[in-house]
């Protein structure tokens, strides 16, 4: 006697569902049927690309490896993100970001102080990775702690590791704007409209740097399963923000006034960037102020 067997649909409709989700890959991202998908859309990076950085990170030193990330963090961020995502190599990758945002960074300090003295530019050129570097410890534990409370899975080195990549994008454009500020050092003496320049720089440089960690921490959250809390990170990039522009003020001069001594750190402390950079602004346009 045959036996038919009735499969139950129910099931049946359970076993399919379960045959089709995946673990999400760098390459399967679909903005269309991932309720998790950021709204940004990210290049599909290849297990080839993945495995060659991978080498790449343990075969060089940190040097080498620094000039290698100069032409990844302007290509190929996804391969670079889904390093952070799974956590390879994480501190060798900080130690040769590090290495290459202070020797970029100390690049754009020599050309501030040059219009001044030897001295000073020397000292524009110690004290900028000093600054982003101080910038990026102070504000590194608030970031990681947010994100633990409100329950984000990034750990503390994927934390760090994308602090110090924004960083390392910042300090890659201002190096490219370096001979730009050269130029106006050696052709104008107006120390306004330089100062005012360099604060112009910066702001555009510091915009494009979190641009990159909020990519960064798009992805990772969506490769992570969970959706980005936009909030938080907006809140974050505004501390960051204040920190790095209160911190530099407290740094000056790293312009130093045409005909004034030589200066590491300005004796008079009073006000703040807001305020200086109002009154820079006044000078400029009707003369200086008192």
């Amino acid at each position: 006697m045959e036996t038919n067997t009735v499969q139950d649909p129910v099931q049946s409709d359970q076993g399919q569902d379960n045959a089709i989700q995946p673990e999400p890959t760098s390459s399967n991202i679909h903005p269309q049927t991932d309720p998790h998908q950021p709204l940004i859309k990210f290049r599909e990076s290849s297990e080839e690309e993945i495995q060659t950085l991978r080498k790449a990170v343990s075969e060089s030193n940190l040097f080498q490896l620094s000039i290698y990330f100069l032409d990844y963090l302007l290509r190929s961020q996804t391969v670079i993100f889904e390093q952070i995502y799974r956590r390879q190599a994480l501190p060798r990758i900080i130690a040769s970001m590090i290495v290459l945002s202070a020797i970029l960074s100390a690049i754009y300090g020599l050309t501030m102080g040059i219009n001044h003295s030897l001295l000073q530019t020397i000292s524009a050129a110690i004290k900028l990775p000093v600054l982003f570097m101080f910038t990026a410890v102070i504000c590194v534990p608030s970031l990681y702690t947010f994100n633990v409370l409100l329950g984000q899975q990034f750990r503390f080195l994927q934390t760090v590791t994308l602090m110090i990549m924004t960083l390392g994008t910042t300090t890659i454009l201002l190096s490219s704007l370096a001979p730009l500020s050269f130029f106006f050092a050696i052709t104008t003496q107006n120390y306004y409209f330089l100062m005012l320049m360099h604060v112009a720089i910066f702001g555009l440089c510091g915009v494009y740097g979190v641009q990159y960690l909020y990519r960064g921490c798009s992805y990772i959250a969506y490769r992570m399963g969970q959706p980005l809390n936009q909030t938080l990170l907006r809140i974050w990039i505004l501390i960051y923000a204040v920190v790095g522009m209160q911190l530099g003020w407290r740094l000056r001069p790293f312009v130093g006034r045409v005909g004034s001594p030589f200066e590491i750190l300005r004796s008079e402390q009073e006000g703040n960037f807001y305020l200086s950079v109002w009154h820079l602004l006044l000078s400029l346009l009707f003369g200086p102020t008192t």
